[in-house]
């Protein structure tokens, strides 16, 4: 962790200087140019895919104002065991987490540490959907803080990459990632993206261009939401995203309406629609939001239809 404490919140928050996480004047005048107040970049690593049944072990936040660069970053007890599969990705353990302090106290002062300047992070609704609802469940009043995705933002920015993962745009990019599935490593590497992705805003009206390519919602858009359990008929849906599994979904809504679609699942979000199921649609080949209420029922395609969707 760059020579920070992993337990002791009282030493969570540092200059980035100290840590030779710094952009360049370049870097910092196209920032500014957008986000004069300056930007928050965050990032963490959990148990698991779903806010609705995951935990949180770690937390970075990359705040860069006029005045300089402060780092807020700490590992979490998440008071349950850390599935071995998700150890192997981001390399935390239980014994690593077993001083850290728990998501409560971590929220207080990080929300302390936010404020109300604008967020960004790879992949945001993941992120962020983890934070609001630990704010929520912690009953600590959310601020009305702007998020933006870089991951949504270069897929209009950076049309040419053959995906848009954080790993293949700092590969392609030349930005340095150290510490790949370290959240302050990741949270830097997501701010160093999306600065590129502002570079390509070349239009008359770029500051437009930013808010419909690289905006996802406010924090105080979740405000009035309650943390909707999941529906009787759905309840294997946390097993199941768990296991990244395929299968069919029946869905009350889009063009398919009230038709069985296959979907690989890959997390269960809270969003200021409501609760989402978060999968790609294996018709499509898209990314797509699918609201819990929405889903009436799910079925088990066999190995053989399962292998046909995902070889197309």
């Amino acid at each position: 962790m760059k020579g920070l404490s992993n337990s002791a919140l009282e030493s969570s928050r540092i200059s980035g200087d100290t840590l030779g996480l710094n952009l360049s004047d370049i870097e910092r005048q196209t920032l500014f140019e957008f986000f004069p107040q300056g930007l928050i970049a965050i990032d963490l690593e959990t148990t698991g895919l779903s806010p609705l049944v995951d935990k949180i072990i770690e937390i970075a936040a990359y705040k860069i104002e006029p005045s300089g660069a402060t780092v807020f970053s700490t590992l979490i007890n998440p008071e349950i065991p850390i599935p071995a599969h998700t150890t192997a990705i981001h390399n935390i353990t239980d014994d690593m987490v077993d001083g850290a302090p728990k998501l409560g106290q971590v929220l207080a002062e990080l929300k302390e540490f936010l404020g109300e300047i604008p967020l960004v992070a790879h992949n945001a609704k993941f992120d962020l959907g983890f934070i609001v609802m630990g704010l929520q469940r912690e009953q600590i009043k959310l601020s009305n803080a702007l998020v933006y995705c870089s991951c949504k933002m270069s897929r209009v920015t950076h049309k040419e990459m053959i995906n848009h993962k954080l790993g293949t745009l700092v590969k392609e990019l030349g930005i340095p990632l150290v510490n790949h599935h370290r959240a302050l490593d990741d949270a830097f590497a997501s701010l160093k993206v999306f600065v590129k992705s502002l570079e390509r805003l070349t239009n008359e009206d770029k500051h437009n261009d930013l808010k419909s390519n690289g905006f996802l919602f406010s924090l105080g858009d979740f405000d009035e939401l309650t943390n909707e359990e999941l529906p009787v008929h759905l309840e294997e849906l946390n097993k199941l995203v768990r296991e990244a599994a395929v299968i069919e979904i029946k869905y009350s809504g889009g063009q398919r309406k009230n038709e069985y679609r296959p979907v690989k699942l890959n997390s269960l979000l809270n969003t200021p629609d409501g609760n989402i199921l978060y999968a790609r649609c294996l018709l499509s080949d898209m990314y797509k939001s699918f609201k819990l209420k929405k889903i009436t029922a799910l079925r088990h395609p066999s190995a053989e239809q399962i292998r046909e969707w995902l070889t197309k």
